[in-house]
């Protein structure tokens, strides 16, 4: 805990991916500035050459740059910085929403955390009725930026908050642009992908890599193989004692592999189903109502990485979402908090419903377990030459050809032809485990149902650009 000013207090605690204790100590301060924050920068040493870790580039940049640093940043990371000479605090979540940060404004005091449950502890919150978002149907999810707490809220991706004695005020950094996307010229992508991939699987220690027959998880192996560095493959390959539709194929790809550290094929049986329903609706793990089958499978797999001592995981998140590789693009519909710019394009939509809703899978479970979650999908970089290249009724053209040209992968399987099957529990009746999830919710948060009333309106409007501050 540290006292900045008599009107604020900050703190957090550190989870140790690089360097040491006292290198990485928290809080972080420059000239009167102060830092707290929550992921991993990428480029740190690009930003700042005398940084050990990553948080050693921040200040520095911040002070350079100002607010412009978050747009400089390459990774996920939620921020708290005190600047002294204007006598304002700044919460900046990373552009693509990895990282969570939430609030409440209550009385003319501002409270901030990286869980919704943390502040209720501090100043109690109602329970209020979901907020469905477009995926609800898919992943029964809270939409953002509300959460089951009403008059708490997330700061949305690419967003910054400024408060200080005058006024609280929400600013938009990072605006997607659109593109004529004609060009099937990959060049420029593989380029930002090769770049992100090796600056995620950039650790001392075994990365965790959970694995199936999709192209977005192979690619992460198959790099990590060609690196040669430590990795350990986790896969489930049974539910409730049925081979998965993709065991197959994932086994297939694993015998491929020539550097792998070890693999762990995990069977999904009662036992787990019951330990991950107890764990995940626990109040401090989702800071939202969130009964969709594949976080209980996510959950599972981090729990299998913890028992085998894991301390990064590398997650495919975002490809599916950058790649179109999801075909219920359909379904969406126009949320009325969200900018006019996003309501004019479906593909934003679709980045920013799904993306909010699956990255948390492995981001919370990573969290519960103490496991740093990387996602090198998920650049600004590798966005932009995206946006560039031309649509394909083949779901994810580029990440395919990625996959066979550029990585020792050999020839293509028969699969590789075909869209993803996914993770799904189908051989459980659906109704009976969102009750069954449902349930477990209700029990960790005291309640004997859903709540019904409405959450408190989010009090600023989204998408709003700020010139440099």
């Amino acid at each position: 805990v540290y006292s900045v000013q008599d009107n604020c207090v900050m703190a957090g605690n550190r989870l140790i991916i690089r360097g040491n204790t006292e290198e990485g100590k928290m809080p972080y301060k420059k000239n009167g500035d102060v830092l707290f924050y929550n992921g991993e920068i990428y480029n740190f040493k690009k930003l700042f050459s005398k940084a050990i870790i990553d948080g050693d580039a921040i200040l520095p940049t911040y002070e350079k740059f100002g607010t412009e640093s978050f747009t400089k940043f390459d990774g996920e990371f939620a921020i708290s910085i005190w600047d002294e000479k204007k006598k304002s605090l700044i919460l900046a979540r990373d552009p693509f929403g990895t990282k969570p940060v939430y609030f409440s404004l209550n009385k003319n005091r501002l409270i901030w955390a990286s869980s919704a449950h943390a502040i209720d502890q501090i100043e109690e919150h109602p329970l209020c009725k979901a907020t469905h978002g477009p995926t609800y149907k898919h992943s029964y999810a809270v939409q953002e930026p509300y959460t089951s707490y009403s008059g708490i809220w997330s700061i949305p991706p690419g967003h910054f908050l400024i408060v200080n004695d005058k006024n609280c005020k929400l600013y938009c950094y990072s605006k997607w642009n659109e593109y004529d996307a004609r060009t099937k010229n990959t060049d420029e992508l593989f380029s930002a992908l090769e770049e992100s991939l090796k600056s995620r699987l950039d650790y001392d220690g075994v990365v965790g890599i959970p694995l199936s027959a999709g192209i977005d998880s192979g690619i992460i192996a198959f790099m990590a193989d060609r690196l040669k560095i430590k990795y350990h493959i986790f896969s489930i390959v049974k539910i409730f004692g049925q081979d998965t539709d993709e065991k197959e194929f994932t086994l297939k790809r694993i015998r491929r592999l020539k550097n792998v550290s070890k693999v762990t094929l995990i069977d999904f049986g009662e036992e787990e189903y019951k330990v991950a329903l107890r764990e995940m609706f626990l109040p401090n793990y989702y800071d939202s109502e969130k009964f969709d089958n594949g976080n209980i499978l996510m959950h599972t797999i981090f729990s299998a990485m913890a028992k085998n001592k894991i301390r990064v995981s590398i997650d495919g998140s975002g490809g599916d979402e950058l790649f179109h590789g999801y075909k219920f693009r359909g379904d969406f519909k126009p949320v009325k908090e969200w900018p006019q710019y996003w309501k004019k394009n479906n593909y934003f939509y679709s980045l920013f419903t799904t993306l909010l809703d699956y990255t948390s899978k492995a981001d919370r479970a990573g969290a519960f377990f103490s496991i740093e979650s990387r996602f090198p999908f998920q650049t600004s970089r590798l966005m932009e030459a995206s946006l560039k290249l031309k649509r394909s009724e083949i779901l994810k053209w580029p990440l395919r050809k990625y996959l066979l040209e550029r990585l020792d992968y050999g020839r293509p399987l028969r699969y590789d032809k075909f869209g993803k099957l996914g993770f799904s529990i189908k051989n459980m009746d659906k109704s009976i485990m969102i009750s069954d999830m449902q349930t477990a919710w209700c029990k960790n948060h005291n309640i004997i149902s859903l709540p019904d009333d409405p959450p408190i309106k989010f009090p600023f409007k989204i998408g709003v650009m700020q010139s440099n501050i």
